[in-house]
């Protein structure tokens, strides 16, 4: 993949969160949504604004954008976490992802503070957290088969949720496992892998997107 490539996918991922963030628009003009769908809006708006402030720190600042994305990293565990808890119909999950937040989030800060340092890429949280999210994701899609809430499950903003959750993390997870010692360098696997990344960024930010659809539909 050459520069001019990566460049374009990378723009195209950070323009991507747009799209969801005009649905979120007409889901608050309908009123009547579930938690699930207004935390969902918070993720959307938090990693847009992530994505504004690396960028313009960078490009005109020339600050590392790795505190940004570290603390973001963070966030987007905490609010997609919250997202289950509020969905989850069984006790003993919404107690596991109270416990796993509260670790998680003590993981951070240990990792942030004393082992891969708050300016460099902690890809120790990606990981962790892809591995969490996926398996918070695996136990929710359970739930659904198990319980059947609705006859179509393509009609759920949760279903489209989890498939953008599922997609992203599973297609990241050997990246955020490998990035220390595999693409380290600005070279040919670097801008493969991180191109890579950034698209599957864009996928996850279409099927967020229909989530909020889903919503605004069922409001109706």
């Amino acid at each position: 993949m050459n520069l001019e490539t990566f460049i374009g996918i990378r723009n195209i991922s950070s323009l991507s969160v747009l799209l969801p963030l005009v649905f979120l628009g007409i889901a608050i003009y309908k009123k009547k949504q579930p938690h699930s769908v207004w935390l969902l809006g918070l993720l959307v708006i938090v990693s847009g604004l992530a994505d504004l402030m690396c960028f313009l720190g960078y490009a005109y600042l020339h600050i590392n954008p790795n505190p940004v994305v570290s603390v973001y990293e963070l966030l987007q565990f905490l609010i997609l976490s919250l997202i289950y808890r509020t969905e989850y119909t069984r006790k003993a999950f919404r107690r596991l992802t109270d416990v796993a937040s509260v670790a998680f989030t003590i993981f951070a800060i240990v990792n942030l503070l004393f082992i891969q340092g708050i300016n460099g890429f902690n890809s120790n949280l990606f990981t962790v957290s892809s591995f969490v999210l996926i398996f918070f994701c695996t136990l929710y899609f359970v739930q659904i088969i198990q319980e059947l809430p609705e006859l179509y499950i393509e009609g759920m903003p949760m279903f489209w949720l989890g498939a953008g959750v599922f997609f992203y993390f599973g297609t990241n997870l050997f990246l955020f496992m490998t990035v220390d010692r595999l693409v380290a360098k600005a070279d040919d696997n670097f801008l493969l892998s991180w191109g890579l990344h950034n698209g599957s960024n864009a996928i996850k930010n279409l099927l967020f997107a229909v989530a909020f659809f889903v919503a605004t539909k069922k409001a109706e």
